[in-house]
């Protein structure tokens, strides 16, 4: 199965198009949303959000809640209702604090936080980048392979170590390893694809 991978959109409807036009050319079997459809504040008349969840909802896409999402995903307020058309509430409803694919876990954040906790969802602690912090994600959860976006950067790591790797090439995610794999953001124009059969991810950008 081919994965194509969305992480913080944040309303940016030009780039989410032209990254669902690429997964239509290259084959993309399901679409998957890896949190921040939404921006924070946005504006009170909705179109942007509106005209994105338009988007993921014609591709079919799945996914998991980030952040900006989460009071759109978890009892809306009246006064957040009142704000936006009925079809946002409708995709957002549908989003998961985690979901699985084949042995992968997807989410927003890292995996040992909780995504149904707003201090853990707001959680920022820059670059993954000490062996404390992969081990206690490597230790949280079983599973093979990790996706997750809110960092707004490319990242790999396995168990061992940090791979020399920033998006700038496919890499295959080889079976004698587990990975965390951070996917930049789509409001960057940065999106990515990965074949659950053949374990390539390849790292894809906007035309500009």
């Amino acid at each position: 199965m081919k994965l194509g991978l969305l992480a913080d959109v944040h309303e940016h409807v030009e780039h989410l198009r032209r990254a669902l036009d690429c997964f239509r050319r290259c084959g993309v079997d399901r679409v998957v949303v890896l949190g921040d459809v939404a921006a924070f504040g946005s504006a009170v008349d909705g179109t942007r959000l509106e005209a994105t969840v338009r988007l993921l909802a014609e591709a079919g896409a799945v996914g998991v809640w980030g952040n900006h999402d989460f009071g759109f995903c978890c009892d809306p307020p009246e006064s957040v209702v009142r704000q936006f058309d009925q079809s946002v509430f409708d995709f957002m409803g549908t989003l998961l604090p985690t979901m699985e694919i084949a042995d992968c876990l997807m989410t927003h954040i890292e995996p040992h936080l909780d995504a149904r906790q707003l201090d853990d969802l707001w959680h920022f602690a820059g670059r993954l980048d000490t062996s404390e912090r992969l081990a206690r994600n490597f230790d949280a959860v079983p599973h093979r392979v990790m996706f997750m976006g809110h960092l707004h950067a490319w990242r790999i790591a396995t168990q061992r170590r940090i791979l020399d790797w920033q998006g700038d090439r496919p890499i295959r995610l080889v079976a004698a390893d587990r990975y965390l794999v951070i996917v930049d953001a789509v409001f960057k124009g940065r999106f990515a694809t990965y074949d659950t059969t053949t374990t390539e991810l390849a790292p894809c950008a906007v035309d500009k």
